[in-house]
């Protein structure tokens, strides 16, 4: 069913109306909300101020008979604008966070926003079953993205997981879970409770499964047989996923001194001098590591995987890992 074309107002924290006009008719929404004076900001969000009172009555008086005019309905919002309370939860995470504001003028936005959700449980039906005026985005900077919408039914707000970009990494681990929330408050303490240490979670797998792929496909290969450019891009995804790998380890864990050598020698060769245009001796050191060290790494990676959520942590004794001296010259045996 075609949803009404419709103007919801929201009563802002920083003293003014926001308006989001919705539904096929949602040019004549607008033009409405033109005639009754609202301005429209850089992020297309039509707002009203309030510091004189008289004049945003009169205001809001137009709006209502415009609207009547342009066969457009209108509805106040009960709750918070959902822009306010994106600023709250971000300020109550760690890092920096930003929320981008996302209107959903066309519901092909909002089947938009549904293709990159990670999670196909509570956020996906949200997205699926109802037609939403807006939502936010929050990223960390850091290429988290992680997506806030209202359910109509009661108010509560849903966070989930966008999926990452296929060129970045190929997710093979459980989607991580949405988290549901009543306020601000609790939203956030649920991101960094739940959600994030979810998603953190099932990226370190991902970056584990595909680097362990890379390698496994390189050493069944005789020396010689791989072509050089496929061999290149399969040891510049290892390395991707290899240094982030590493600082986890580090951050994570306590190491004894042989392997913080080793993580440190990893580390240094997998770097390369320049990425773009590495110079050969660089290049087959690092494709010489990865193939000698590659597994000692991965095998340290896997036994320092973060608990699945809720479950007891248990120590994994972490393998040992003698440093050995950088070789020169690729080489397609197995250790």
């Amino acid at each position: 069913m075609t949803p009404p074309t419709q103007i919801t107002l929201y009563l802002s924290a920083h003293d003014k109306i926001i308006a989001l006009p919705s539904g096929p008719g949602r040019r004549w929404a607008e033009t409405a909300l033109d005639l009754a004076g609202f301005t429209q900001n850089h992020d297309h969000l039509h707002t009203l101020a309030l510091d004189n009172r008289a004049d945003a009555r009169q205001a809001l008086a137009h709006l209502h008979q415009a609207a009547r005019d342009c066969h457009v309905t209108v509805a106040t919002h009960p709750r918070p604008f959902l822009g306010d309370v994106a600023e709250a939860i971000v300020a109550a995470l760690p890092g920096h966070w930003m929320a981008e504001f996302e209107p959903l003028r066309e519901q092909q936005e909002q089947r938009h926003l549904r293709d990159f959700a990670w999670d196909t449980g509570a956020l996906c039906r949200l997205l699926d079953m109802h037609h939403l005026p807006c939502a936010v985005i929050l990223r960390d900077g850091g290429g988290t993205q992680l997506l806030l919408a209202e359910r109509p039914s009661d108010g509560a707000y849903l966070v989930g997981a966008l999926a990452p970009s296929p060129d970045d990494i190929r997710v093979t681990a459980q989607a991580p879970r949405s988290v549901i929330a009543s306020n601000a408050r609790l939203t956030a303490q649920f991101i960094k409770t739940r959600l994030l240490p979810d998603y953190e979670r099932a990226i370190y797998i991902s970056r584990l499964d595909e680097a362990t792929e890379d390698l496994r496909w390189a050493q069944e290969g005789e020396p010689g047989t791989y072509d050089t450019t496929q061999l290149q891009a399969a040891l510049y995804r290892f390395r991707a996923h290899a240094i982030p790998l590493i600082a986890t380890l580090r951050d994570r864990t306590t190491l004894p001194a042989e392997q913080v050598v080793f993580l440190d020698r990893m580390e240094d060769v997998l770097l390369l001098d320049n990425l773009d245009a590495p110079g050969p001796e660089a290049l087959a050191d690092a494709q010489a590591a990865w193939f000698t060290d590659g597994e000692e790494l991965i095998e340290m990676a896997r036994a320092a995987t973060p608990p699945a959520p809720h479950a007891p942590v248990k120590p994994h004794p972490l393998p040992a890992a003698l440093p050995r001296p950088a070789v020169a010259a690729a080489t397609g045996q197995r250790r």
